[in-house]
Order: C-alpha cells, then sequence, then structure tokens
C-alpha cells in the first residue's frame, strides 16, 4: 500500500511539473526555478568580475593593473565576452592545469579574427574591436581566464600604443595571446618586433605583407615559445592561421635553435640618416627594415622567361625624377612576386640625382651612371635610351627581351605577371611590345583588369621589347625613334603595321609631378592630370591573352561586334555630350549587374582625320588634345570599359564598320 501511494504521488509531481513547462514554456519554468534569465550574448568583465551589461551600478570604477587580494590577476578595463563554446571546440577536454585557446586570423579582409580562451570567444566580431592590425589576449595564469583584449591596427598606425602595453600592462607571469588579422607588418616598428622576441617570439622579424602570425607566450619565458606560426602571404592573398590546443598555466619554453635575432638594417638606416626627407622609406618605423623581394606563388607563370629579363629602371635624366620618387620605384619594383635582383639595373644621370648608387645597393640592384664627355652637355633622350639598350645587352647578353621603366612611375602589384602572362605574344610578328600603360586608362572608361587591347601607337612608360628590335631596326636610327618620351610618340616611321598590346587598367602609374621636375606642357596635362585607374591586386590575370595573337584578334573582335548592341544617339546628343561633358546625353543604361558589349558606329566627315573621334573621346573622358590624335586607336576602333562592359568607338575607317549591321549608320562627325 504505501510503494503504491509513493508511486501515485510521483506521477501527480510529475504532471504538474509538465502542466508548469506548458503553461508557462522553457523560458518561465527556468525563471520560475533559476530566478532572471541569463546576460544578453555579449557580457562585459571587469578584471576578475562578470558584470551585467549595462552595468549596473552607477559608478563603477576600474581597477589598477595587478593583483586583488585573492592574488588572481586584474586588468585595467572592461571585457566583452562573446560566444560561449565548450573547450574551445577541441575534441578532448585539456589536462589538469591546462586550458584550451582557439586562435583564427581570418581569411580575407572581410572575415574577422577569433580568439577562444577556456570556452570563451573574446577576440571575434564586434568583441573587443578585433580587427586588422595585431589582437592581443592577456591571461591569468592562477585563474586559466582572460582579463584583457587589446586590438593595435599595425597598418594604419605606428607600434607606439603596443609598445606602451607589452611594456607596462603585460605583467611578469601573465600569458599572452597575439594574432594577426588582415595585414600587420606595415607599421611594426623594429621595437616592437624585439619586445615580441623577448617575449619568446622566433619568428616575428619574418613577418611581411599579408603575413599571419600567432603567438601563446608568458612573459618571463625562458627560450622560445612552443605555440608560434607564421604564414606568409601567397600572391598577395592570406594564408589563414586556425589553430586549436591546449596551454599549461605554467607555460615553459624551448631551448631551440631559432632563426636569427629580429632584423636590422644598418646600411639602410646609415643612408637614411644622410637623407631624412626620403619620408617613407626613412620612417622612423621603416629605416631599419630589410628589404627583400617578394615570393613568386603563381605557379602558372613559373619558368617565364620575363623572371630573367632584365628591367632597367630610368632615373635622373633631364631632372625628371627625385630621390624620393626613385625610392617609391624601387620599392614597387621589389614587390613584384618572383622578381630577381641581379636582373635590376637602374640607370642615371648623377648631375640631376645623386646617391642613386648607395640607394640601389640598398635593394641589391645594380646602377650604371650616364655622364656626357663633356659634363656640361645635356644628354638627348634617345642618347639616354642607348645607353639603357646597350647596357642590358653588355650585362645579360642570352636575354631575349628587355624590359625599361621609365622615370617616375611605380608598378601595380601584378606589373610583372602581367608581362609575363602576354610575352609569348611577342613571338607574333604583327606584335612590336608589351605596354603596362593605358594612356586612356582614366576612371570610369577603365574597369577592366581582366582585359588587354591591340593598339597602334606606342605608349612607353613600361614596356617590353624584344632585345632583337633594338639590335636590328633601332640600334642606328634611335635619334629617328625614340629622340622624345615613349607617350610622346615612339616607331611613328618604322612600326611597320604591328601593334603594341596594352591593358584595359594600367600596371603602371606616373605620379603626377611638380614643375621644378617635368614642365607641365598642355600634352602632360591632359594625359597626367587627370585620375587614372591603376590595378591594385595581386591576382588579376588577363583572360584575352590568347585571342591577341596574329588574325585571332581580328576575328574575336568579329565576334563581340556581331553580338554587340548598338548605340544610335544623334549628331546632337554627341555634340551636348562633348560641350557638357555629361555623358548622360548618349543614354548608355550601363550598370555594374550586367556586362554587355556596346558600338558606337559613327562617320568621319573628313575622310584621312579623326575629328569624329576626337570628340567622341572628349564625350566619353578618354585622351584628348588638339594637337594630338586619339591614342589607343587600332585600325580605325577604340576599345574601352565602362562599369564591367566594353564599349568601342567604330569608324568607317575600320574594316569592321562595312558589315551589314554598320554600314547603313547615319551618324557623320563631326
Amino acid at each position: 500500500m504505501t510503494c503504491t501511494r509513493r508511486r501515485w504521488t510521483c506521477r501527480q509531481l510529475g504532471l504538474l511539473s509538465l502542466g508548469i513547462f506548458i503553461g508557462v514554456g522553457f523560458y518561465g519554468v527556468f525563471e520560475f526555478l533559476f530566478g532572471s534569465p541569463p546576460p544578453p550574448k555579449v557580457t562585459f568583465y571587469i578584471g576578475n568580475v562578470t558584470a551585467m551589461y549595462p552595468p549596473q551600478a552607477p559608478n563603477l570604477s576600474l581597477p589598477t593593473a595587478g593583483y586583488a587580494g585573492t592574488g588572481e590577476r586584474v586588468g585595467t578595463d572592461v571585457m566583452q565576452v562573446g560566444d560561449i563554446k565548450p573547450n574551445c571546440g577541441l575534441e578532448k577536454v585539456c589536462p589538469d592545469h591546462h586550458f584550451p585557446v582557439h586562435v583564427y586570423s581570418g581569411k580575407n579582409k572581410d572575415d574577422r579574427p577569433r580568439v577562444c580562451i577556456s570556452g570563451k570567444y573574446v577576440i571575434e566580431k564586434d568583441v573587443n574591436k578585433g580587427g586588422r592590425g595585431l589582437n592581443l589576449v592577456v591571461v591569468d595564469p592562477k585563474q586559466m581566464k582572460a582579463i584583457l583584449a587589446k586590438h593595435f591596427d599595425t597598418y594604419a598606425g605606428d607600434s607606439s600604443q603596443l609598445e606602451t602595453f607589452l611594456s607596462q600592462e603585460v605583467l611578469e607571469g601573465d600569458i599572452l595571446v597575439v594574432v594577426t588579422f588582415d595585414e600587420a607588418s606595415r607599421n611594426l616598428s623594429p621595437t616592437a618586433k624585439n619586445m615580441f622576441a623577448k617575449l619568446g617570439s622566433g619568428q616575428i622579424q619574418n613577418l611581411q605583407f599579408r603575413g599571419q602570425w600567432f603567438m601563446v607566450t608568458r612573459k618571463g619565458i625562458n627560450g622560445f615559445s612552443p605555440f608560434e606560426d607564421l604564414k606568409a602571404s601567397k600572391g598577395g592573398l592570406w594564408t589563414p592561421i586556425d589553430e586549436k590546443f591546449c596551454v599549461s598555466r605554467q607555460l615553459q619554453g624551448q631551448s631551440i635553435m631559432p632563426d636569427p635575432p629580429v632584423d636590422q638594417n644598418p646600411e639602410r638606416l646609415k643612408f637614411c640618416t644622410a637623407h631624412p626627407h626620403v619620408t617613407d622609406f626613412c620612417s622612423v618605423s621603416h629605416r631599419e627594415m630589410p628589404l627583400r623581394p617578394a615570393i613568386l606563388t603563381n605557379h602558372q607563370i613559373m619558368g617565364s622567361a620575363m623572371f630573367t629579363t632584365p628591367i632597367m629602371v630610368i632615373a635622373g635624366t633631364r631632372g625628371h625624377t627625385s630621390l624620393s620618387d626613385l625610392t617609391l620605384t624601387l620599392q614597387t619594383v621589389l614587390g613584384q612576386p618572383g622578381v630577381q635582383n641581379k636582373y635590376v639595373v637602374v640607370v642615371y644621370d648623377p648631375r640631376h640625382i645623386p646617391d642613386v648608387f648607395a640607394l640601389s645597393r640598398l635593394f641589391n640592384f645594380s646602377s650604371k651612371a650616364i655622364v656626357p664627355q663633356n659634363f656640361n652637355d645635356t644628354m638627348q633622350y634617345y642618347e639616354v635610351m642607348q645607353v639603357v639598350f646597350e647596357t642590358a645587352h653588355a650585362a645579360f647578353p642570352e636575354s631575349p627581351y628587355i624590359t625599361i621603366v621609365e622615370a617616375g612611375l611605380l608598378l601595380a602589384p601584378d606589373f610583372l605577371a602581367y608581362t609575363a602572362s602576354l610575352l609569348p605574344l611577342l613571338h607574333d610578328p604583327n606584335i612590336l611590345g608589351i605596354s603596362a600603360w593605358n594612356p586612356n586608362g582614366y576612371l570610369n572608361v577603365s574597369t577592366r583588369p581582366d582585359l588587354a587591347y591591340r593598339v597602334e601607337d606606342f605608349p612607353g612608360m613600361a614596356f617590353t621589347l624584344r632585345m632583337d628590335t633594338y639590335l636590328k631596326e633601332l640600334r642606328t636610327k634611335m635619334k629617328e625613334c625614340c629622340n622624345r618620351r615613349g607617350w610622346e610618340g615612339w616607331f611613328q616611321a618604322g612600326r611597320r603595321d604591328r601593334e603594341i598590346v596594352i591593358p584595359d587598367i594600367s600596371r603602371v602609374l606616373h605620379r603626377p609631378v611638380g614643375p621644378e621636375l617635368e614642365p607641365s606642357t598642355p600634352l602632360i596635362h591632359a594625359l597626367f592630370q587627370r585620375l587614372r585607374a591603376t590595378n591594385l591586386e595581386m591576382n588579376a590575370p588577363i583572360l584575352n591573352g590568347e585571342s591577341l595573337a596574329g588574325q585571332r584578334y581580328e576575328t574575336h573582335l568579329s565576334t563581340i561586334l556581331n553580338a554587340s548592341t548598338t548605340l544610335t544617339p544623334s549628331r546632337h546628343d554627341v555634340l551636348r555630350c562633348a560641350n557638357e561633358g555629361d555623358i548622360q546625353h548618349l543614354h548608355l543604361n550601363l550598370t555594374t549587374d550586367r556586362q554587355v558589349v556596346l558600338v558606337l558606329p559613327y562617320k568621319e566627315g573628313d575622310t584621312d582625320g579623326w575629328a569624329g573621334m576626337k570628340l567622341l573621346c572628349h564625350c566619353f573622358g578618354l585622351f584628348h588634345h588638339h594637337d594630338s590624335p586619339p591614342k589607343g586607336l587600332h585600325k580605325g576602333l577604340l576599345r574601352f570599359s565602362m562599369k564591367g562592359s566594353e564599349v568601342i568607338l567604330l569608324s568607317n575607317h575600320s574594316p569592321h564598320f562595312h558589315t551589314t549591321k554598320f554600314v547603313t549608320t547615319a551618324l557623320t562627325l563631326p
């Protein structure tokens, strides 16, 4: 009887609990049994005390860094806690006196870093401002929990606050977790690197652009941290770190043979002491950094002859370059993945730009001073170019190619990769050279990094030719061919229907300079005093390279012209567009969501001239100058891009005009 009564009582209690659950829901049961619900996902705690957010106390004071009366480490700031994940995602529970850690450096700039300590994420999106640069977490080894989380953007700012934090807020015995995100090397000073080295890092000295690095260490550690990894950028892209492990509260160092101590560059420091005006290169955070060539990771172009082609950098001719400008140029040369220092030669006039020899040695580049027999004579540009070609041929007699970088240029990150991918085209007898500069490459009309074109005029700037072109054609005709800068007109008499390959988006930038270096003529103003597009991506392959060779280019043009959409503005619309500088008069209706090919066919009113094309160039915002013909022409047509779509200006001088689709065009210009 007693047992029966007890079973009846248990059933009644069970039914009562079920009724409460159904009546008030899970949330009500939680509150009914345990009181108030838990705080929201993101909580804040101060030192070693977790607090509700927003804080309940009106005047919450922060403790000073050190130890509480209980011996626990306390921090100096309010810290957030994000996701809670048992054991930080490790499959096995950590041993006694160990705590779990998860560090994640992010896979791209739109991602976020993550750091988990003892099951709590204290660095992640919107938690403790985790972001670009260095993210640091201080852990109390006694309680094995995070007490401080800090973020230092060493890409946008210097390392001074980081150095203060490491010296004043990280105390002896503290465990420190560090992980990079996006780019942290730019302004990470030698002092900060040395501080990390003293904290047990054996790899921080090797951190370079977009490299990813993490370390878990203890202040006062003897030896080197057992938890450290560095992953170099691959082709300018991120190689993320994603590691989970257990850390001992009594973290011990390793007696291993590390990499050499943090690199110093006494020669660069000496140069910068003598040339403090070379501002960025000689800034406090940069002047001791080593100079190393970028590593090639693009397997598609490995083994290309481009990486054994001499790169001839011209400086200080007619006063066109300052030492600061040349330094920037050489930095962008050294930053080319796959570049080999021994193939780079700087040709300069020491009367106009001194100390180039010392600067070139810093980069481990060769240099060649050029001075006329009569010291006071002015060297003509063709004489400079002759020395450039002869120097390259004498130093690299087996090289079939030569690359020339004119004065005052900055190379895009994929300059060498772009040229290497198109280098086989120089075997085509219809191709004279490959240029990295588009004279029509202004903003809004240069939007396709994957396209290249064939053009009749030689744009110069930074270009690659066959060495035989010089030896067999130009050597005895340099004065007639090349007495002006490339963009002023080369090969006007000796092109022989051969063409130049240019990119839609330039792979080189000509920096606007003052009149003391380069007088501002109307032509220079038209070319260089407007904003231009320059490719900034490390990986932007040319997708139409194969279609540029031989007759395939004409076939390719026919295909896209036949599938194109025809623009039919009136002459009045074009004149208004050119006079008012408003492209809306042409009713293009372009969007970035859909790529199309637009063709504007027209007839030149002048049988032999280009007045109509010049008017259209003015309308669209391409190069236009009253004394110069249009640039970028190919047999009577001109190609460019807007919002990712191709636009072709098709004159009746083009053989492609005389098809059924365009021959009835009524528009005549100007």
